[in-house]
């Protein structure tokens, strides 16, 4: 945490601890930079970690961490749910075109587990056919179903239409309310 006050001092951010950033609800822009080399340099402190990762799920950080958090998504152990989620939050925040094929990756393996959920929202923010056929699919995966289900009503997917009403019937309620909004919004 030190090393991380130092660099932040430098560009004129004074914190305590990395939760200041991250609840200040102020802009930190030269602080992306600083943060994502860290966290690309590495951060033994598991409660750090998560902090920079939250404090890198910011509009200004699309673009600059993408390919960080990426590596570290990769890294950590498919055991440290809470963790990877964390990082799939931020790409809700952050995801540009160009994550689309490594995102698809993540979200495809099941292995991945529910650390999947928030990638799979981000991709309805990606216009693409093949989000839109991996989404799809996602409907089958009850761990992420509902996710996939919000990404699909974001695209209007008409495409999905058919097997979103299908789901009306889901034994889920939260499959079955996510269901009945996606159908509003694809009209």
């Amino acid at each position: 945490m030190t090393e991380i006050k130092t660099e932040l001092q430098k560009v004129g951010i004074e914190i305590t601890n990395i939760y200041d950033l991250v609840n200040s609800g102020k802009r930190y822009a030269a602080a992306i930079p600083i943060l994502s080399s860290l966290l690309k340099k590495g951060i033994d402190d598991i409660k750090v970690k998560e902090g920079v990762i939250r404090a890198l799920t910011v509009k200004d950080a699309a673009g600059v961490a993408n390919k960080v958090l990426i590596e570290e998504y990769n890294q950590i152990p498919k055991n440290e749910t809470s963790l990877r989620w964390a990082i799939g939050n931020a790409f809700y925040t952050i995801i540009t075109n160009e994550d689309a094929e490594n995102i698809l990756q993540i979200v495809q393996d099941r292995e991945n587990g529910i650390s999947r959920q928030m990638f799979v929202a981000a991709l309805g923010k990606i216009k693409s056919k093949q989000s839109e056929i991996v989404l799809i699919k996602l409907l089958d995966d009850f761990e992420v179903a509902p996710h996939a289900l919000d990404a699909l009503g974001r695209l209007k997917s008409k495409k999905a239409k058919e097997k979103i009403e299908i789901l009306l019937g889901h034994k889920n309620k939260l499959i079955i309310k996510e269901a009945e909004r996606a159908l509003k919004k694809i009209g």
